[in-house]
């Protein structure tokens, strides 16, 4: 791991490099950008953008209306900037767009609660959609996520996945149907309402 005077510095010029997670978790980047580890290569994506960003807002004011009526289920929630899910033995760190720590839920080694639900809002491009669908499935079940949603404004889909043991239970909504929570019971988002309308 880098010292503190030879710290790395990441840019978009890093994507696709090889490091360690312990040099990933360390390392100081460029603003406007977003960094992940996906099994020992550095992924550097754009900000998300106005439409992007509306659907995890639309999110926010959904789980903190949750929050309001159901106190004692949520301990915190938050985006990319609150949560860094690692997964040390994939050589992994994901930022997930919304994320979630249920109450009740005991720290970790390193003293933090895990989240247990997690959210992602596809951005454009095979590449991002591969990212969500494929390899974010894979290491969030690794990860041990209880919940996890992948939200496809393209698709107008939301795709569900509950954990069962070591595998995801999957459900598929779209049109005028609802996504509900099981790791939230009550917890329930009309997809038309996610959808940016200009």
């Amino acid at each position: 791991m880098a010292t503190a005077t030879d710290r790395l510095r990441l840019t978009p010029a890093d994507h696709d490099r090889a490091i360690s997670l312990d040099d990933y978790l360390d390392a100081e980047v460029e603003n406007e950008f977003r960094y992940e580890l996906a099994r020992g290569i550095l992924e550097v994506t754009n900000s998300p953008d106005d439409p992007h960003g509306e659907i995890v807002y639309h999110f926010y004011l959904a789980l903190s209306a949750y929050h309001q009526a159901n106190p004692q289920s949520i301990r915190r929630f938050g985006g990319a900037g609150e949560f860094h899910l690692t997964m040390p033995a994939m050589i992994s760190g994901r930022n997930p767009d919304v994320a979630v720590v249920l109450r009740g839920t005991p720290k970790d080694p390193r003293g933090r609660r895990p989240a247990s639900f997690a959210i992602e809002v596809v951005s454009e491009g095979e590449e991002a959609r591969y990212r969500d669908d494929v390899t974010n499935r894979q290491e969030y079940l690794l990860y041990g996520l209880r919940e996890y949603w992948i939200v496809d404004p393209e698709l107008r889909r939301v795709t569900i996945l509950v954990r069962d043991g070591d595998t995801w239970v999957e459900k598929v909504v779209t049109g005028e149907e609802s996504a509900a929570s099981v790791a939230l019971p009550g917890f329930v988002v009309r997809l038309a309402d996610l959808w940016p309308q200009d």
